[in-house]
């Protein structure tokens, strides 16, 4: 379990920031899934996915290791009989063999031990058959980002290895929403430092991380509120065709 463990631990001490600064998804992303159909929810982190799924009324399997991740979802979700909140991992859900329709994951495939989640997947989907496997990218890009990420690449932290970007299907459909959200300097502030990549608190250069952002968002904010563009992609296949190297 020692690889699974520090795969749960990417966005460790995050998860105030990733709470106030992750927007939601488009109504139109919702749109895609069943009514109806048990959803796992994998890496659910701080519950704001697995809430749209749980009000749509679908059940839904929310799978989250990390702490302080988790605590901020079992409080969003309290109120939901169709939700289940497991303080597991990807690789080793917990989840029961055979219940899941669908398995979702939002931002947060590219972290898991291909290998083992792969079989994990496998066996807690009820059918072989059909498009089981729903994996999504949301990235935000703010008014001028190019000057932005340039001037905040020199405190970045370098990734170490576990980020694994290579196509997670053979054959897999693709939907792409796009919206322009106008947000405030608290969202748009933490939406930075929820990043795996961002430093934190104490460490070396949070403090001129935090003031290049700053400095960003006084200059090209209007009314209080800087524009930022959002993607979010979509990936849909089915568990088989899922590469496991």
């Amino acid at each position: 379990m020692e690889l699974a463990i520090l795969r749960g631990n990417t966005h460790a001490g995050k998860a105030e920031s990733y709470d106030l600064g992750r927007p939601g998804y488009p109504a139109e992303f919702f749109e895609l899934i069943q009514p109806g159909i048990v959803i796992a929810d994998i890496g659910a982190g701080t519950g704001k996915i697995t809430q749209g799924f749980a009000e749509r009324g679908n059940q839904v399997f929310a799978v989250e290791p990390d702490d302080d991740m988790r605590r901020i979802a079992l409080e969003r979700l309290r109120c939901y009989d169709n939700c289940t909140v497991l303080g597991t991992c990807a690789e080793d859900t917990g989840i029961p063999t055979g219940c899941v329709d669908l398995i979702f994951c939002g931002n947060s495939y590219y972290w898991f031990d291909r290998a083992r989640v792969v079989p994990e997947f496998k066996r807690i989907l009820k059918s072989s058959k059909g498009a089981n496997v729903l994996l999504a990218w949301q990235s935000g890009s703010p008014r001028k980002s190019g000057k932005l990420y340039e001037s905040l690449g020199l405190y970045r932290k370098p990734m170490d290895g576990r980020h694994d970007e290579s196509p997670p299907f053979r054959t897999y459909e693709t939907n792409v929403f796009e919206s322009t959200l106008y947000r405030d300097f608290t969202a748009l502030l933490n939406g930075m430092l929820s990043a795996s990549f961002s430093p934190g608190p104490g460490e070396d250069g949070f403090e001129e991380y935090c003031r290049i952002i700053k400095r960003h968002f006084e200059r090209y904010s209007k009314n209080g509120k800087l524009e930022t563009k959002f993607k979010l992609t979509c990936m849909i296949g089915n568990a088989n065709g899922l590469i496991v190297t």
